[in-house]
């Protein structure tokens, strides 16, 4: 019942396989790869905001469009109902720019955000942008039919 110590174990021959090289090539294709996939997710990212601000700039001039169908409506009561619209959907609502235009029984209504307003502060993407804005324009005829 002896138990030797140490017990020798026979080398094996070597394998003609070679060994995975995970050399400085290897880390610095890696690398590329990753920083590749986080600046495409971050213009994503940054597209889905500017979408989403789009959309919520049109629904803020069909508010408008809506109160401009009111017999009484004034550019100052078109542009207060986009902007409580707007209260709804985004914190942009001060930084926006709104245009109404009257023609008769047309309206134009343009509405415009900066970008630096839509994109939130943890994306550093808005810097690529410049001066960039998010702007919405639209031409309805509100005739009145009674």
């Amino acid at each position: 019942m002896d138990v030797p110590a140490l017990q020798l174990f026979p080398i094996e021959a070597e394998s003609d396989e070679p060994l995975p090289v995970r050399g400085i090539g290897w880390v610095l294709g890696w690398a590329a790869v990753l920083a590749v996939l986080t600046v495409s997710a971050a213009i994503l990212t940054a597209f889905a905001y500017q979408f989403a601000a789009e959309r919520a700039l049109a629904r803020a001039a069909t508010a408008g469009f809506r109160e401009a169908t009111l017999p009484r409506a004034t550019n100052r009561s078109i542009e207060a109902a986009t902007r409580r619209r707007l209260a709804d959907s985004f914190a942009v609502d001060r930084a926006v720019s709104m245009s109404v235009a009257k023609a008769g029984d047309r309206i134009s209504l343009a509405l415009a955000v900066p970008l630096d307003h839509v994109l939130p502060r943890w994306l550093p993407i808005g810097a690529c942008f410049g001066s960039a804005e998010v702007s919405y324009h639209r031409v309805e005829n509100v005739g009145h039919s009674w």
